[in-house]
């Protein structure tokens, strides 16, 4: 299993500002929200690239992270309630963008469930 080297550049181009996702800096790492229009909710994609070397992090903490989570609000600028779902983990190997795209509409739908079902008020 070869690991590939994910840039920052690769990342924005999956993951575009013209669909909603806006870039941040958590730490040292690029994270990557998509407010979801009718519910409170952000899902949350950690890439793993580091912001002062451009270059994913040390093996054994270098996967792709996506998880959700709730706000008190619909706006942009709402703060975090709490967790919504579980991270979901995904590996640097060849092929990595559509199982990206994949765990990204399997969040969106999971946290659908979870908020209906369980963080509504």
């Amino acid at each position: 299993m070869s690991y590939t080297e994910i840039t920052k550049l690769e990342m924005d181009t999956k993951l575009k500002s013209q669909k909603g996702w806006i870039c941040n800096i958590t730490g040292n790492e690029y994270t990557y929200d998509f407010h979801m229009s009718k519910l409170p909710i952000i899902i949350k994609v950690a890439s793993s690239v580091r912001v002062d070397s451009n270059r994913a992090r040390n093996k054994g903490s270098d996967s792709i992270k996506v998880y959700a989570v709730m706000k008190d609000s619909l706006a942009v600028d709402g703060k975090i309630i709490r967790g919504l779902i579980k991270s979901t983990r995904l590996q640097r190997v060849s092929g990595w963008e559509t199982r990206l795209e994949a765990a990204v509409y399997k969040a969106i739908q999971r946290a659908t469930f979870v908020y209906h079902k369980f963080g509504r008020k």
